[in-house]
């Protein structure tokens, strides 16, 4: 049982490591120039949410409000957002260009052909293997949110 645990443990960080270098590439999303995974989950966000202003945004992405000025500033320096006010003075609102909602609308079709597969998986899957996946990355992933905490 205990080499069979490994194996499973050894397997589940072999993918996580694959993820995180997939995930530090950039990619073309259909303009020519090349996307951090941080930058298009900003576009994605701020399409799906309009009006959304730099707390939100930082809130929805599970980042400092620092760490997302970062990558709004870079994406309105390529003109794939742009900042405004509606509100009041301080609160700065965004919006996509017509090349961000270029982008968004390539990387929601990037995202449907990366999960064909785990679709397929998923629909021949039974109920019961369902619960147990989605119970083991509720596990998995609040053990690793509280291995990130700061005491």
């Amino acid at each position: 049982m205990q080499a069979e645990l490994h194996s499973i443990i050894d397997l589940f960080t072999r993918i996580l490591h694959l993820y995180s270098v997939i995930d530090k590439r950039p990619k073309d999303f259909g303009t020519g120039d090349l996307l951090y995974v941080s930058e298009i989950h900003a576009i994605h966000a701020i399409a799906s949410n309009p009006e959304i202003n730099l707390t939100q945004l930082a809130e929805l992405s599970g980042v400092t409000k620092g760490a997302i000025s970062q990558t709004v500033k870079r994406l309105v320096s390529k003109r794939y957002i742009a900042r405004y006010r509606v509100k009041n003075r301080k609160e700065v609102n965004l919006r996509l260009s017509d090349k961000g909602y270029l982008i968004n609308q390539h990387y929601e079709n990037f995202e449907k052909e990366r999960f064909v597969f785990a679709e397929k998986l998923y629909e021949n899957a039974s109920k019961e293997d369902i619960t147990l996946i989605r119970n083991l990355f509720a596990i998995i992933y609040e053990n690793m949110r509280q291995m990130t905490e700061i005491p």
